[in-house]
């Protein structure tokens, strides 16, 4: 599997899951055409600190004229600055640069979200540990390297079985 998009089969799953807004930290090649398409229906905000990479998203996403969807793509130059905090998210995916920035937007997201993804959560400096070990449970996809891991207060159980269906 591609290492950018090992994070993808516990995001399709968490979408399933989960009806309300979505919050992506970081944009890429695979998560974010991935959540225009997928979460058409509901509030998807991806902020991204890169201007190529917003210039490259915000062609691929907003330009898509088949599906009526609320997709924002933000660029933003410093993620300190990040309109992140004026709701609750259903689903909170952490894959930004630079890699503690992680753990600093996990800890300021602790207790805005249902479920938080974080994607590489097997490498120490992106800063997971202190936030994602708060919450009351958690899930890690170790099939692949990075790793990604779900972290809610709500239990995990069906993310188990919904992964069976990747493997």
């Amino acid at each position: 599997m591609n290492p950018f998009a090992t994070h993808i089969p516990l995001l399709l799953a968490c979408l399933r899951h989960t009806t309300g807004p979505v919050l992506e930290l970081g944009s890429g090649w695979f998560s974010t055409p991935l959540l225009s398409a997928f979460a058409t229906d509901r509030l998807t905000r991806t902020i991204e600190s890169d201007r190529q990479w917003h210039a490259s998203v915000s062609q691929i996403c907003n330009l898509q004229p088949v599906t009526r969807h609320r997709h924002q793509i933000v660029y933003v130059p410093d993620y300190e600055d990040a309109p992140i905090k004026e709701q609750h998210w259903s689903i909170v995916l952490l894959d930004h640069e630079p890699p503690a920035r992680r753990g600093i937007d996990a800890a300021r997201l602790r207790d805005h979200c249902q479920l938080m993804i974080g994607h590489d959560s097997q490498h120490p400096d992106y800063g997971y540990e202190a936030t994602f070990g708060s919450f009351k449970h958690r899930f890690t996809d170790d099939h692949s390297i990075p790793w990604t891991t779900v972290v809610s207060d709500e239990p995990l159980d069906w993310l188990a079985i919904a992964m069976e269906a990747f493997r």
